[in-house]
């Protein structure tokens, strides 16, 4: 690793509700592509996997629907899209190209580098969309929400799988074990990127809370708004549909 990039990977990125995130979110994200499959297989302990799962059954495709999944990363959740509902066409978006181009290598699906604040597609043009561990990377929550409800046509549905900010004491306790005892180990171990590990922890304290993403979505045109907490408590599916 260059002088530079060591020193660029000490540092963590700023922090949901700070501003100016997205350049340095983007480079943490272009460092740690070779090695992102498999932290996230250690850190969640392969739990992601069935998570994973879960939000495609949720999203219940059809022959012919077109899903985005956007915030993509590799991809690893248009490949189940494609498992559970081969007669689907499924499109992955990112902003990070060394991460999505893991992803297409890997998925063989089609893939488009796309800020989520300003996506290159027409309005009205998927059936459903995910966003798998994403939306806290967002500049701007909001602005984010608008761009996937504009791109959604009416019925569409959304499903969202996060690290939201707990709140129940029970929760806050799952995190803070996950938080504070396995993430810096392993993500020591596995990223040599203690800017990113560090990252990961801090943005999930500063989120928001599952109830008021929940209220944002409906805000930006979502209706039938549903969220749920995924064993062993540290991850939150959200579903809803383009009103």
């Amino acid at each position: 690793m260059s002088d530079a990039k060591r020193a660029a990977s000490e540092v963590a990125p700023p922090l949901p509700g700070e501003a100016h995130r997205a350049p340095a979110v983007r480079a943490m994200f272009d460092r740690i592509a070779p090695t992102y499959d498999l932290l996230n297989r250690v850190l969640a302990l392969r739990v992601d996997v069935a998570w994973r799962r879960r939000l495609i059954r949720t999203l219940a495709l059809r022959e012919g629907d077109h899903l985005l999944d956007l915030c993509a990363g590799t991809m690893d959740v248009a490949a189940e899209a494609r498992r559970q509902a081969p007669l689907a066409r499924v499109t992955g978006a990112d902003f990070s190209l060394p991460m999505l181009s893991r992803g297409a290598r890997k998925t063989g699906l089609p893939a488009a580098q796309a800020d989520a604040l300003a996506l290159p597609f027409k309005a009205q043009s998927f059936d459903a969309l995910t966003v798998a561990f994403g939306v806290r990377n967002l500049e701007d929550l909001p602005t984010g929400l608008s761009e996937m409800a504009r791109v959604l046509r009416p019925g569409a549905r959304l499903g969202v799988l996060e690290f939201f900010r707990p709140q129940s004491a029970g929760s806050r306790l799952v995190h803070n074990v996950y938080n504070r005892a396995l993430l810096p180990v392993v993500g020591r171990a596995i990223s040599k990127d203690p800017g990113a590990y560090r990252y990961l922890v801090e943005s999930m304290e500063r989120f928001v809370p599952r109830e008021e993403f929940e209220r944002l979505c409906r805000e930006a045109g979502f209706r039938d708004v549903q969220g749920v907490t995924l064993f062993p408590g540290v991850c939150g599916l959200v579903t809803g549909v383009r009103a």
